[in-house]
Parts: C-alpha cells; sequence; structure tokens
C-alpha cells in the first residue's frame, strides 16, 4: 500500500493504493485486473480497508480514499451530506484515473456509492454495497452520545454493538485503533448526513451490476436493509455472510475479498 493525495478544491484528499507508486504528483497506474475503489464508513477513514488493500491486490488494482476531514485528509469539517462527500468522490475519480471502476462502500460510503452509480454510471463497472441501507434508521442515542463526545461531554466511545457476538477482541481493537483517527466532530457530521439520506428514490436509477453484501449479524444495517436494496435495484445480487456484523468487510475480511474480487472480474 502506498499513500498519496490529490488536491480537491484546495483541500488534501488523502488515498491508499494498491501497486507501484509514483512521483507525488504522478497518478498512480491502476492498471492491473480490474479497479476497485473504496468509501468507508461514517467516522471511519482508508485504513479500515487495508484487509482488502492487502487481500485484493494480487488480483486486481485497489485504491482507498479518506474523505475530506477524516483519516489523513485535510480539513476539520467532513462533508455535511451525502450528496457532497458524492461529489468529492466523483472529483478525486476524475483528477486519479479516467478508469471506469468497481466502486465498494460500506455503511455511509455504501450511502455515496449509490449516489455516484446514479449520477455518473460511466465511471462505473460495477458496484458494490456493504453494511449499507437506502435510508439509515440511526438509534437517537446513537445521535445523542456522538454529540456528547463531539462536545467534550463524554470520552470516545469504543462499544461492541457494530460487531457479532462472534468477532474476536482483536478485530475489534483494530476497528477501534482507526476510529480514533477521525475527530468526532467529523463523526457527528457523517451520522447527521446519514439520517437525513433517502436514497430510495434512486435506487431504480441504477444501471451498472450491483452485489448487496449483509453481515447476518448486522444489527444497525440488518439484512433487511440490503433486501431492500436487492428489491429495488435491477439485476441486483444478495449475499449474507455468516458471523459478521456491521464491521462485515473486517470481521470476515477473506470471504468479502473473495466475493469481491469474483465480482469485479466478471465486471471487467
Amino acid at each position: 500500500m502506498h499513500p498519496k493525495y490529490v488536491q480537491i478544491d484546495g483541500a488534501a484528499v488523502h488515498y491508499l493504493h494498491t501497486g507501484p507508486t509514483t512521483l507525488p504528483d504522478v497518478p498512480p497506474a491502476l492498471d492491473h485486473g480490474a479497479l476497485l475503489v473504496l468509501l468507508h464508513a461514517a467516522g471511519s477513514n482508508a485504513g479500515m480497508w487495508r484487509r482488502q488493500l492487502v487481500g485484493l491486490a494480487g488480483r486486481h488494482s485497489v485504491m482507498a480514499l479518506d474523505l475530506p476531514g477524516h483519516g489523513r485528509s485535510s480539513g476539520i469539517d467532513g462533508p455535511a451530506s451525502i450528496e457532497a462527500s458524492a461529489d468529492v468522490v466523483l472529483r478525486v475519480l476524475e483528477a486519479v484515473t479516467r478508469r471506469p471502476c468497481v466502486l465498494v462502500g460500506r455503511s455511509m460510503g455504501g450511502a455515496v456509492a449509490l449516489l455516484v452509480a446514479a449520477r455518473a454510471p460511466e465511471r462505473l463497472r460495477g458496484l458494490i454495497l456493504a453494511c449499507t441501507a437506502a435510508c439509515f434508521a440511526l438509534p437517537d442515542e446513537m445521535i445523542a452520545t456522538a454529540r456528547a463526545v463531539a462536545s467534550g461531554r463524554l470520552p470516545q466511545q469504543f462499544g461492541t454493538e457494530t460487531f457479532s457476538p462472534s468477532t474476536g477482541m482483536d478485530v475489534m481493537r483494530e476497528a477501534w485503533m482507526e476510529q480514533v483517527k477521525t475527530d468526532p466532530r467529523v463523526r457527528l457530521t457523517d451520522l447527521l448526513a446519514c439520517k437525513a439520506f433517502d436514497g430510495r428514490p434512486v435506487l431504480s436509477r441504477i444501471a451498472v451490476p450491483t452485489l448487496v453484501v449483509a453481515g447476518a449479524d448486522d444489527t444497525l444495517t440488518p439484512v433487511a436493509c440490503a433486501e431492500e436494496l436487492v428489491g429495488g435495484i435491477a439485476g441486483a445480487r444478495l449475499e449474507v455472510i455468516a458471523q459478521a456484523g456491521h464491521q462485515m468487510p473486517l470481521e470476515q475480511s477473506e470471504q468479502f475479498n473473495s466475493l469481491a474480487g469474483d465480482f469485479a472480474e466478471r465486471c471487467g
């Protein structure tokens, strides 16, 4: 994996990529196999995709970006809406590669990917939606807790509710170590953006091959959310992974990587 930055409206957007690195201002080739572009969840960053970057590098080119304000990207604020995040992703794709990609989004990243697919289908060969929903039913207590952490009234919260009961502490710790790389105020903005998002009118406009992957033990975006996506997107396919929660690509990375890699191969 190699870190690189691209300037978008004066902001330095950080991304990780596989394959040979290049000079700082030269985009990487990303010409091995298919190209997968990975979009992170609320309050997260590109580092949460390390198991995909490593696991898929032998077959495909992979790129994972930090949205503004997240991870190692510049800025103290994240995009205020899912629509604004989709704008950033399209700008990054335009700046980094002309090659159509398989866009992969988890949770909030899946919502962003939906909008990108609806707006610019010519930029995509396929779409993978993981642990996401057309409309998020976030509990009020989750927003209240995030608001309290963002204001300094509570410390960072490291709960187990996004994991399967089968997930080991080592995997949870890996996720928590990435969580602290993004300011809690940005996480709150992300959650509010998710709460305001309604992608149901967009589903019928998705015209690229789509794979929807759900964790069987996901309580935040349960399998019913994945079924709604599949029901609304023509030709979409559903895969449910056992012993996985809302952090499914991390919890069951080998199985997810196999599904994603095979799908990307079929998409060309």
